[in-house]
């Protein structure tokens, strides 16, 4: 009976992850691919490093790759030579028109996503079934994962993100296993998966130093005083385990990214002329080092969002919790130290705490961490039920409120999209007759306007980028979420004071939890991809666009 239990337990959080990553996984896959066309723009990012490559005719340098890593695109173009040998793969690689170019491609590599992500909650569960030998912890940390706002939205596209969690959750797997043992084969491969992390997302290399920590805080001497015992461990792990772990390293980069190698100067020149776009090496220095301030953003504003509602209580709490276990440092150190160089690292070189992505590789150590400590109170509480089921069910909640979000989420991406709906309109209300269309020049008009103007362009109808200020037949301004009342009166009236526009329409998709709209108006950026507001006005005189 008990048996049974546990394998319907399991198979019911697969399905729970499988479900909330596959509803809504045909959004926007027609949009088109180019920078104006893709709803998702991060996924034109991946699409334009996959189309360079070739697999078939030998073809492996990709440089619009390489200024995060190509592992995860050599992965991708694997069913693209399948979609080549089956004649249904557009064999061009600039921007086209034709919104089903390359759709196939995304709608596998999505599903790809998927599949990594659903390994990543196997992985997760055996990592922490390593660790403490019990089942239900081993379910209630993977469930932690399963259904994390952040995952389950980027589950969704052709993103690097996704494998590398998967990778970070390999790792932190087998470096709970060497902690018994350390044949070489073990420390290879390792630090081979390290090395293709590093591959696929140049900062996920730091991965590396997780089974690093392990060896260097397990250990059988019991010595009286913590700096001889660290010390001889350290000695240990210089003698043999880490130079496998750099050697698998640099085997797995060298299989992930050959380039780095093969043709390290347009690899260097991407990185600085595209990656470094997106740093703030400044943080790094002077005073600067000890300013914690984009660090305190990721832990108060970042990760809440991307762990919605209140789901970042739970690991926020067991890191508190571990901290006061000494019992279990050798288990949570390690994970506790990369957790925070990474954070450290990241939060201070990333141009600021605009986008919860960053945030992502923690996951997995962090739902590692809630594991043992569900597994370690399972000890405790053997003999208080009633605390155990009080504070089981308390957990349980907090994972069904983002659960409930997740639905909603996924319910609204199978909607229209509001690009659609504008395209149509307008379509309906240019009919036959020249017409042109000024898009408002914002940060983000890229993916939230021009996907749904730039296919009507033609030869009667112009679109074109400009401020309020200019005559067009009509004007629109998009936004990256949910706008407030207040916000959406604002900018309409600082257009209509103007005299050459009148307001129409607001173009948005919203998200329903039972009944109620939703507005997503504080999320971070990359969490609202799917539901822009887009505002439409309309010339008050035919003669102010024609003049």
């Amino acid at each position: 009976m008990q048996r049974r239990l546990q394998v319907a337990l399991f198979a019911g959080l697969l399905l729970v992850g499988a479900y909330l990553r596959l509803t809504g996984l045909t959004w926007g896959l027609r949009s088109g691919y180019g920078h104006e066309l893709n709803f998702q723009p991060d996924e034109f990012v991946s699409l334009r490093g996959v189309v360079q490559l070739d697999l078939l005719a030998g073809h492996i340098k990709a440089p619009e790759a390489y200024f995060e890593g190509t592992f995860n695109y050599y992965l991708w173009a694997v069913p693209q030579a399948v979609l080549k040998l089956a004649g249904k793969e557009n064999q061009g690689s600039s921007d086209s028109m034709d919104t089903s170019d390359h759709a196939d491609l995304l709608y596998i590599c999505r599903w790809m996503s998927v599949l990594a992500d659903l390994c990543t909650i196997v992985v997760l569960f055996l990592a922490i079934r390593e660790a403490t030998q019990k089942f239900y912890p081993s379910v209630l940390g993977a469930l932690c994962y399963a259904v994390i706002p952040m995952q389950v939205i980027y589950a969704h596209f052709m993103r690097t993100h996704i494998v590398s969690n998967l990778l970070c959750a390999l790792v932190i797997w087998l470096s709970l296993k060497l902690r018994q043992s350390q044949p070489w084969q073990l420390c290879l491969l390792v630090g081979l998966i390290s090395g293709l992390g590093a591959a696929t997302r140049y900062p996920v290399g730091l991965i590396v130093v997780i089974p690093c920590l392990y060896l260097l805080f397990h250990g059988s001497d019991n010595l009286p005083n913590w700096k001889l015992r660290l010390l001889g461990r350290a000695k240990k792990l210089l003698a043999g385990p880490v130079w496998l772990i750099g050697l698998g390293f640099g085997i797995g980069l060298f299989l992930g990214h050959p380039m780095l190698f093969l043709d390290p100067r347009d690899v260097l020149n991407a990185i600085t002329g595209e990656a470094l776009e997106y740093a703030s090496l400044n943080q790094f220095r002077g005073s600067h080092l000890l300013n914690l301030w984009v660090v305190w953003r990721y832990v108060t504003y970042l990760i809440p969002f991307a762990m919605y509602p209140i789901l970042w209580v739970v690991p926020y709490c067991a890191m508190t919790y571990l901290l006061f276990r000494s019992s279990l440092y050798s288990l949570s150190k390690p994970i506790l130290i990369f957790s925070f160089l990474y954070l450290y690292l990241m939060g201070k070189a990333y141009l600021g705490p605009y986008f919860a992505r960053p945030t992502m590789l923690l996951f997995p150590g962090l739902c590692v961490l809630v594991g043992l400590v569900f597994g370690d109170l399972q000890v405790r509480l053997k003999n208080k039920r009633i605390t155990a089921a009080a504070l089981t069910g308390t957990v349980l909640l907090v994972f069904m409120l983002s659960l409930v979000f997740d639905i909603a989420y996924g319910q609204a991406m199978q909607q229209m999209d509001a690009r659609e709906v504008l395209r149509k309109d307008l379509q309906n209300l240019i009919g036959e007759t020249p017409a042109r269309i000024g898009v408002f020049h914002s940060g983000v008009y890229f993916y939230t306007v021009m996907p749904a103007v730039k296919p009507l362009n033609s030869e009667k109808v112009t679109v074109l980028l400009q401020n309020a200020g200019e005559n067009v037949d009509f004007f629109l301004i998009g936004f990256s979420a949910q706008t407030s009342p207040a916000q959406l009166k604002a900018t309409v009236r600082r257009v209509e004071v103007r005299g050459n526009f009148s307001y129409v329409k607001s173009y948005n998709a919203p998200v329903w939890i039972f009944g109620h709209e939703f507005s997503l108006t504080r999320f971070p950026e990359d969490m609202t991809y799917p539901f822009p507001t887009i505002l439409l006005f309309r010339a008050r005189s035919p003669a102010l666009s024609t003049s």
